[in-house]
C-alpha cells in the first residue's frame, strides 16, 4: 500500500487494517537502508576514483530513491495540496481541488521548486560526506529524516482530525487503533532520538526539531486550511518532512 516494492496481497478488511500505520514507517526504513547502501558505495568508489567521480551522482541517488521506493505517491499529494493551497479559495474548494485528478500551475511549480531545492541539498551534504572518512555521525541524521517523516505521519493520522468523511486517511483513522499506533509512534520517535543523540550529538538534534515544527506547522496549516488532513496532506507532509530535515543539516 506504502510502496513500489511487490509484496504478497492480503486481504483488505476492518482487522487487517488495524496496525496498518504501524507498518507505515517501514518504509522509511527501506528507503534509508538503500539511501545508506548508495552513499556508502559511493564513498568507496570517491577513495578509488578520487574527483573523477562527482558527488552530483550521489546526489541524484539520494533524490530518487525515495521517490523510487515509495513509488511516488506522496508527490502526488504533494502536488494536489500545492494546487489547493494556491487557490486562496473556500475550505470547500480546497477540498474539491485535492480530488481534481489533473494537475494545476502550481502543482507543477511546486513540484519542480521541490526536487529542485531537494536536489541541491542532496549535493551539499553529498559533497560534506565524501570529506569524512564514513563518519556515522555524519550519515545517521540523514537517514533519519525518512523515518521521522512516516512516523510523524502516522502519528497524525492516529490523532489529528480528518478532513472529509471519506477517502483513505478517513478509512485509516477509523479502522486503526489509534491508541495503539500513537504510542508505538510516539516510543519509536523517543528510541530513534535518544540514539541519534547518543551517537551525533547535537547534530542528532537537528532531524528532531525540523520534523516537530514541521508536524506541529502541518497541524496548523491543515486544520486552518482543510478542516483537517487528507490524504493528499499527508503526502504533502512528507515532502516536507524529509526536505526540512535535510536542509537543517546544512547548519551541522
Amino acid at each position: 500500500m506504502f510502496s513500489a516494492v511487490p509484496m504478497p496481497r492480503i486481504e483488505w478488511n476492518q482487522k487487517n487494517m488495524r496496525y496498518m500505520m504501524c507498518a507505515f514507517p517501514f518504509v522509511g526504513a527501506l528507503i534509508a537502508f538503500f539511501c545508506a547502501i548508495w552513499l556508502f558505495w559511493g564513498w568507496r568508489l570517491f577513495a578509488v576514483f578520487g574527483k573523477n567521480l562527482s558527488p552530483h551522482i550521489l546526489a541524484l541517488g539520494l533524490t530518487l530513491i525515495p521517490i523510487l521506493i515509495s513509488g511516488g505517491i506522496h508527490i502526488d499529494g504533494f502536488m494536489d495540496t500545492c494546487d489547493a493551497l494556491a487557490s486562496h479559495a473556500s475550505r470547500e474548494k480546497k477540498l474539491e481541488i485535492l480530488k481534481d485528478s489533473h494537475s494545476g500551475a502550481f502543482a507543477v511549480l511546486g513540484c519542480v521548486i521541490y526536487f529542485l531545492s531537494f536536489y541541491i541539498i542532496s549535493l551539499e551534504l553529498c559533497t560534506r560526506f565524501l570529506n569524512f572518512h564514513m563518519d556515522f555521525r555524519f550519515l545517521l541524521p540523514i537517514l533519519s529524516v525518512f523515518l521521522f517523516s512516516r512516523f510523524f505521519s502516522a502519528l497524525a493520522v492516529a490523532t489529528f482530525p480528518i478532513a472529509k468523511d471519506s477517502g483513505l486517511v478517513h478509512t485509516f483513522s477509523t479502522s486503526t487503533a489509534k491508541l495503539f499506533t500513537a504510542l508505538f509512534c510516539e516510543i519509536m520517535i523517543f528510541i530513534i532520538s535518544i540514539t541519534l543523540i547518543f551517537f551525533c550529538g547535537r547534530n542528532g538534534i537537528l532531524p528532531l526539531f525540523s520534523s516537530l515544527a514541521a508536524f506541529l506547522f502541518y497541524y496548523l496549516l491543515t486544520k486552518q486550511n482543510f478542516g483537517g488532513i487528507t490524504g493528499d496532506t499527508a503526502g504533502w507532509f512528507v515532502q516536507i518532512s524529509e526536505l526540512a530535515g535535510l536542509a537543517v543539516l546544512l547548519f551541522a
